[in-house]
């Protein structure tokens, strides 16, 4: 299939959405991208000024990113989707993409979120709505990707998984280049388990930044991060190893110690505040980590698992309690 045959859309246009597009137009492909329509100044300045200023600022941008405001004709006889907004926002916009679409789409899910009501992964969500011949095309991307690295060439690695072996050629196909490369995985029950709760432990790394904690403490609090989301994975149905893959440890590593990590960087303005509203302001973007704490609470009632880490985390977010004292308690039972 040739470059001109093959049919790409971005959903979202925040700084890793518009990563990708660059990267695929970059790559030698036409790329349509769009943005949800209580926020289209990204949209404006990809068209105008070749560069998203509000998102990702400073980077001029393939010429072959086209801005498309309307849902309907971003994603009509679309044969790659990719899906880079807040989970959040995820299950509105799969069910208004999903009647539009073509068969065997390729709906791939680079948010790694899942809904707060149901519970259930991004790439479930997918497949509620979306129609039966493109439910087995349904991948996930997850991985150590922070945007403005990939934009400036950082080599970069990530998990790839789905049922379909097609959609991951050629998804990796558009994507791949040498700075870029795609680790296929079977698990995608882990890929998106762990790149969604990673976010949880980049805030707890982000408030031992705030308190100078020494890298010894924050290596330990690594650790049971790891240990925490292997548990969970595994009573999930995914498999171990996961945790410890490019979604897993990379993607945390990544996460918790990025100065660009939305998470980590809530994470240091939390124990100023000791607001989430005020310190998610001083952030400017979604965090996703603030509700990824209550969902994990969820989940770990339902599959009976402890995760006093994320625990702690949710209770110092959502219950007020003191971060320092919190943490540093929960470090000392913990060994």
């Amino acid at each position: 299939m040739s470059k001109q045959n093959i049919s790409i859309t971005i959903l979202g246009a925040g700084n890793m959405g518009t990563a990708l597009a660059h990267i695929i137009g970059s790559n030698g492909y036409k790329v349509k991208i769009w943005n949800y329509e209580g926020d289209t100044e990204p949209l404006d300045q990809i068209n105008d000024l070749h560069e998203n200023k509000k998102y990702l600022s400073g980077v001029s941008l393939s010429n072959n990113i086209i801005v498309e405001k309307n849902l309907e004709d971003a994603v009509h006889n679309t044969k790659i989707i990719f899906l880079v907004i807040p989970s959040s926002f995820i299950t509105d916009i799969i069910k208004r993409t999903a009647k539009f679409i073509s068969p065997k789409t390729i709906c791939v899910d680079v948010s790694k979120g899942m809904d707060k009501k149901t519970l259930e992964l991004t790439t479930t969500v997918f497949k509620k709505f979306l129609p039966s011949n493109s439910q087995s095309f349904i991948t996930a991307i997850s991985g150590p990707a922070i945007a403005v690295d990939i934009i400036k060439g950082g080599f970069t690695a990530m998990n790839i998984s789905s049922k379909s072996k097609e959609a991951i050629k050629l998804v990796k196909k558009v994507l791949c280049n040498d700075n870029l490369r795609l680790k296929e995985t079977t698990d995608l029950i882990g890929t998106e388990i762990a790149g969604s709760f990673k976010n949880i432990y980049a805030i707890a790394i982000g408030m031992a930044d705030y308190y100078e904690w020494s890298m010894n403490t924050k290596a330990t609090i690594v650790v049971l991060a790891i240990q925490e989301m292997t548990a969970i994975i595994k009573k999930m149905g995914g498999h171990e190893k996961t945790a410890t893959d490019l979604a897993g440890l990379g993607d945390l590593i990544c996460t918790a110690l990025s100065n660009q990590s939305r998470n980590r960087r809530f994470g240091q303005c939390f124990p100023k505040y000791l607001n989430k509203e005020l310190a998610v302001k001083e952030v400017g973007q979604v965090v996703e980590g603030i509700e990824a704490c209550k969902i994990t609470m969820a989940l770990a009632k339902k599959y009976k698992t402890k995760m006093p880490l994320a625990q702690t985390i949710h209770q110092i977010i959502w219950k007020n309690t003191n971060p320092e004292r919190s943490l540093k308690k929960l470090l000392k039972q913990s060994f």
